[in-house]
């Protein structure tokens, strides 16, 4: 299984993009040596592909309706939700129901998420709302 901390150094190394064609959209981890073939999930047998190209890769059929996403919603329809989440109206619990995401998933690792972030140009944010939310918490 593939860490997270693994993860992030892959994308880091291939500047989050598609090592094939540069494209920065539905970027998935593909293994060099696979894994049934006593590949590892190491760093040095990572690379970073966009969903098409590791499709091509895997000689499948490229749907882009069907690019496994972290979110039943189209990104047009999560921009409004994240509208708000940036500027502080709703809370990171609140997003992700609205985007459809599991309570258990990272909202940092949506996909929608950093392609929000990447397009608005948003380096660091804190979600003041969740921040007011956790300090009612321990003062009660």
């Amino acid at each position: 299984m593939i860490t997270k901390a693994t993860r992030r150094k892959v994308e880091l190394f291939w500047n989050s993009q598609c090592a094939i064609c540069g494209s920065n959209d539905y970027l998935e981890v593909h293994h060099i040596i696979p894994k049934s073939e006593n590949g590892t999930d190491d760093y040095d047998n990572l690379i970073l592909l966009c969903a098409c190209c590791h499709a091509v890769i895997h000689n499948r059929t490229y749907n882009k309706d069907k690019v496994k996403r972290r979110t039943s919603i189209d990104y047009e329809l999560a921009v409004p939700i994240l509208d708000k989440y940036f500027s502080n109206e709703i809370g990171t619990k609140e997003t992700k129901e609205k985007l459809n995401l599991s309570p258990k998933t990272h909202l940092s690792e949506s996909s929608v998420y950093k392609r929000y972030k990447r397009e608005h140009h948003i380096e660091k944010f804190y979600n003041n709302v969740d921040m007011i939310n956790s300090k009612r918490r321990s003062n009660v």
